[in-house]
C-alpha cells in the first residue's frame, strides 16, 4: 500500500513538472558575439532571425537591425531542467508553481549586422540584451 502512495505522488510530481522544463528545454538558440559569421549571406541571417525591425542604406552596404528571443546554451538547459526537476520531486511538484512564470519569461537581444553589395555580413554587433 505505502509504496503504491509512493509511486503515485512521484507520478504526479513527473506529471506536473513537464511544464516549466519543457519551457528551458524548448528556448531557441543563445545568441552572441560568434552567432553570425563574416561572409555569411543575408538570407541565411533573415531564415535564423526573421525580418529585420530597420534598415537603413548607406552608399552600397545596408544595415539592419533586429530583434529576437535570447535562447539558451545547451550546458544552461541541461542544468537548469536538471535542477527544475530535482526540485520539482523533491517539492512533490510545489516548486513548478513558483518556476512556471520564471520560465515563462523571454528576454531578448538587439543587434546590427551591416551587409555588402552581395549581401554578404561585414559586420555584426550586439547592441543590447
Amino acid at each position: 500500500m505505502k509504496k503504491s502512495i509512493g509511486m503515485f505522488i512521484l507520478f504526479i510530481a513527473l506529471s506536473l513538472s513537464s511544464c516549466g522544463i519543457s519551457h528551458i528545454v524548448n528556448r531557441g538558440e543563445y545568441i552572441d558575439q560568434q552567432s553570425i559569421h563574416i561572409g555569411t549571406h543575408r538570407t541565411d541571417v533573415l531564415a535564423r532571425f526573421g525580418s529585420p525591425i530597420d534598415r537603413k542604406m548607406e552608399g552600397k552596404t545596408v544595415s539592419e537591425i533586429y530583434r529576437a528571443p535570447q535562447g539558451e546554451t545547451g550546458s544552461g538547459k541541461a542544468i537548469k531542467g536538471g535542477a527544475l526537476l530535482a526540485l520539482d520531486i523533491l517539492t512533490l511538484g510545489l516548486a513548478e508553481i513558483v518556476a512556471s512564470p520564471v520560465t515563462y519569461g523571454t528576454q531578448y537581444v538587439t543587434f546590427r549586422v551591416t551587409f555588402d553589395q552581395d549581401d554578404l555580413v561585414t559586420e555584426y554587433i550586439i547592441l543590447g540584451k
